[in-house]
């Protein structure tokens, strides 16, 4: 073995150890308990024994994700989490333990991240001594505590080895290594899709250092080969791009603007440290925590460590101009970046449009990412490089015991300053304890989807991690889910708005989740926050006993079997009614008649008030009609606009023949099963002709109006009369 490689064993050795140090309590649980709390890290344990298991079937149904059920490609909701997977699944495999395996990649992410940046600073610096302690650095600055609950934000390893291949590449021209950069940055997309984007102002930047330091004659070889390897890079990243971006569109995935501008750092974010660390450090900065939220604080946790700013600043007055300058280059550049499109001082305004601003403009795939604070990456990874070259200037020119008692203090202080007594969360392989019983039930049941109770706003502890987890165990759809995005669907079952929060709508409800496909509905009512929530949501569900067939108790919990919806009655061929052949008069709004059939869902004919029992809409055909289908389209924001109660009658004269009375939930319900985006309800009519339809809103609600964003209307061509 040569000196370099022992040189490598050695300080993996040590970073292994001082993991294990700095995280004992997760040696100590590692398979049955998870870091921080059951929420992201839940999501990205259940995710990588996902990916795990899609692997054992060559990836087959890899998009399919068992959650936000009736939509698809659900994992194109949340990270996939293949780079970081092909390396759990063996482990996965082996132990059939989720927690186990996420544990093990989590405790591997530091000593990755601390050996890739000793191998690149000690090719930058010549030194090992100094490479140690950016190791040191680089694996345990304060943020990684901060977000120890987004494994994906930890897996930065691959960025040192990237860097070193291009670094390589520019000083021999060798395209071996910079296909290994190539790998590397792909690997590095394939862990985390942010650093796809963030990370890449670093290649882009060394690229561009590199290209300008080559001379003229071997330029345009140099770009023909950076060229080449973007190709390449693109071209095994393109069928997950495709895919993020067919389920962009598909499902409207795009963040808030005013999320963006949320999820951007502060200047003061930079001195603001993990909750752990003042207390252990014994000091208070002048910090102002942005993002600040109680979901979202952690990212707003930037602070380096001192060890990585003093030792950064010492190598930019030593490290050689050009290179000193490249890294504070890339520091800067996520620095600027990282305080999102509205920058902010210690919580003033100082640009309404900041440079990321324009990036979005440039770029508009960006905000699809909803965290520009998660740009500081560059900010750390920048400084490291340069904490290299500062410890190098300090250790340079010392006796070997001066310089083994400096390089120990300053890895000694690396350590204690990031260190955060990272949490443990009791998590078993199945799931809770409590509900082994239930899960093992349902994975006997015949298939159907599943609905658990609490959800979306009913969910303030956000057990559906937890619910979704146990899919692993069970293997229903779900139809909650929590990822980075939710959906409207799961967003309404849990509002206000509910059906299944008013004990005189349950069954309403309940017929949605039939015509929807949903066979089991669970309700865990010590869950609810606050837990008399559930008592109206219980007693509904119990309540409306003809809904379902079969109810189970495991504990304080209730599994409901639901009754299968009816067969969907078969109609003859049809033909759409042209919508100039229709008069409509309203008891509401007659000026916004004419959205009803103007093709745009993001129009809509409503009342305006809430729903009484008095809307009505009348349709008056050019000539007699056997119209047999009615066709509502809502749009999700609309949902909850439902018409409560619904009644359809032919129309000859002062004669009124009744076609449909009734709840339209179960034709909600198969919409919605159809395109859960834009759900037909479809109301089969009987035989009949008449020159009039009259749509009659009959129930009361409170506060919500009666919406109609798009109206078909479809006529049996047999028995319509004589044009």
């Amino acid at each position: 073995m040569s000196r370099r490689s022992r040189d490598l064993l050695v300080v993996i050795v040590g970073l292994t150890l001082a993991t294990a140090a700095m995280h004992w309590r997760l040696i100590a649980s590692a398979s049955h308990a998870i870091p921080l709390e059951r929420r992201d890290p839940l999501l990205n344990a259940w995710i990588l024994a996902w990916d795990a298991d899609r692997f054992r079937h060559g990836l087959r149904g890899l998009w399919e994700m068992p959650i936000l059920y009736p939509f698809h490609d659900t994992l194109a909701f949340t990270e996939h989490l293949l780079g970081v997977a092909v390396f759990a699944a063996p482990i996965e495999w082996a132990t059939g333990n989720p927690i186990l395996s996420y544990n093990a990649i989590f405790f591997a992410s530091f000593v990755f991240a601390g050996a890739a940046m000793f191998v690149f600073a000690r090719a930058l610096t010549g030194r090992v001594d100094a490479a140690v302690v950016a190791a040191a650095i680089f694996a345990f600055y304060p943020y990684h505590v901060a977000q120890a609950g987004h494994l994906q934000t930890m897996m930065t390893g691959w960025m040192p080895l990237a860097l070193l291949g291009l670094h390589r590449y520019f000083d021999t021209r060798s395209r071996p290594a910079l296909a290994g950069a190539a790998i590397a940055y792909w690997l590095e997309a394939m862990s985390n899709g942010y650093y796809l984007f963030f990370f890449g102002f670093a290649i882009v930047a060394v690229c561009v250092w590199g290209v300008w330091r080559t001379s003229r004659a071997l330029r345009m070889r140099v770009l023909g080969d950076l060229t080449v390897a973007a190709i390449a890079v693109g071209a095994l990243y393109a069928p997950i791009a495709i895919k993020y971006f067919d389920v962009r569109q598909r499902y409207e995935l795009v963040r808030p603007a005013d999320d963006i501008v949320r999820f951007g750092a502060d200047v003061g974010s930079y001195l603001t440290m993990p909750p752990a660390a003042p207390e252990h450090m014994h000091v208070e900065l002048p910090h102002f925590p942005k993002p600040s939220g109680s979901e979202e604080r952690h990212d707003g946790m930037l602070f380096p460590g001192f060890a990585m700013v003093v030792l950064a600043a010492i190598g930019i007055v030593s490290a050689r101009r050009d290179m000193a300058a490249l890294y504070l280059s890339i520091a800067s550049i996520g620095f600027v970046l990282s305080l999102g499109p509205e920058p902010t001082v210690w919580g003033h305004t100082f640009a309404t449009a900041g440079p990321y601003a324009w990036l979005l403009a440039a770029a508009p795939i960006l905000d699809s990412l909803r965290v520009p604070a998660r740009l500081a990456i560059l900010v750390y990874l920048g400084l490291s490089v340069l904490a290299s070259f500062g410890a190098a200037a300090l250790l340079t020119g010392r006796s070997v015991r001066a310089r083994s008692i400096v390089c120990g203090l300053l890895v000694a202080f690396a350590l204690f300053e990031g260190y955060g007594a990272v949490p443990m969360v009791e998590m078993g392989r199945r799931g809770r304890t409590r509900d082994n019983g239930l899960y093992a039930w349902l994975a006997r049941q015949p298939a159907g989807a599943v609905l658990e109770l609490p959800i979306a706003r009913l969910d303030n502890d956000y057990r559906g991690f937890i619910y979704q987890y146990n899919t692993l165990v069970h293997g229903h759809p779900l139809v909650n889910g929590w990822t980075g995005y939710s959906t409207d669907l799961q967003q309404w079952l849990g509002d206000a708005a509910s059906p299944l929060r008013s004990s005189a709508l349950a069954g309403d409800g309940l017929d949605l989740l039939r015509g929807l496909g949903v066979g089991y509905v669970v309700v865990h009512p010590d869950d609810f926050d606050p837990q008399e929530n559930a008592r109206p949501v219980l007693q509904g569900i119990l309540d409306a006993r003809s809904k379902w067939t079969d109810l189970r108790q495991f504990g304080s919990v209730y599994a409901f079997t639901l009754a299968p919806s009816a067969p969907i009655e078969p109609v003859p061929p049809l033909d759409a009614i042209d919508p100039a052949a229709i008069h409509v008069s309203a008891s509401h709004a007659n000026e916004d008649v004419a959205n009803l059939f103007d093709g745009n869902p993001r129009t809509r004919w409503t009342t305006g008030e809430p729903q009484e029992g008095r809307e009505w809409l009348e349709l008056a055909f050019d000539r007699e009609r056997d119209v047999r289908r009615v066709r509502f389209v809502l749009h999700p924001s609309d949902f909850r606009d439902y018409p409560r109660g619904l009644e359809i009658d032919a129309v000859d004269g002062a004669v009124r023949t009744p076609l449909f009375r009734g709840s339209v939930m179960i034709a909600f319900g198969r919409g919605l099963a159809i395109d859960p985006m834009r759900p037909p309800v479809d109301i089969v009519l009987p035989p009949h002709n008449a020159r009039a339809l009259r749509i009659a809103q009959t129930l009361s609600s409170s506060g919500w109006w009666w919406s109609i964003d798009e109206l078909s209307l479809y006529t049996d061509r047999a028995r319509s009369g004589p044009p």
